[in-house]
């Protein structure tokens, strides 16, 4: 685990583990998002219309939604540097400013909104801290193995974003 994001994820997928109870919605809903995907794409739309790829070429994700109400995201560029000091709290300021710039993940709990046509993310903690403690709607669908949703106000600044995964089977 080189990479400050990377231990954060660690501790959200653990905390998935854990028997929470929540306001969970409707399970014929929630049954339809319950799983792990795997990321297809992230995009943001910039204010002249641009389609922006938000991680890079060769991006990796993953997205847990879990029975019981709880989730764990992380996306990351398809290369993050190196740390020279083989440590993760030793990185330079241009080593922690591309992990931060390279990548998001956050944990929480999930609600499903709208008769099943939005969920939001009740943020614990993220990557970016202005997040936590925030809930995040995302207006979403699904077309087969494809789960395609909205982000109103992506953590990069830039526009609205879309982002499409796939079921892991």
């Amino acid at each position: 685990m080189n990479h400050p994001s990377m231990l954060a994820v660690s501790a959200a997928f653990l905390f998935l583990a854990l028997p929470v109870c929540s306001g969970d919605a409707r399970a014929q809903d929630k049954n339809a998002l319950v799983g792990t995907w795997a990321v297809v794409s992230s995009t943001a739309t910039d204010s002249a219309g641009k389609k922006i790829d938000t991680f890079g070429p060769k991006h990796r994700g993953t997205l847990i939604f879990a029975p019981n109400g709880r989730y764990a995201v992380m996306q990351a560029r398809g290369t993050l540097p190196k740390f020279a000091a083989n440590a993760r709290t030793k990185g330079s300021a241009e080593e922690n400013q591309a992990v931060v710039a390279g990548t998001i993940a956050h944990f929480g709990r999930y609600t499903i909104d709208d008769g099943g046509k939005s969920f939001t993310f009740h943020i614990e903690a993220s990557t970016f801290p202005n997040w936590d403690g925030t809930q995040q709607k995302r207006p979403f669908e699904i077309k087969g193995d494809r789960l395609i949703y909205k982000v109103a106000a992506p953590s990069a600044g830039t526009g609205a974003g879309e982002v499409v995964w796939k079921r892991v089977q």
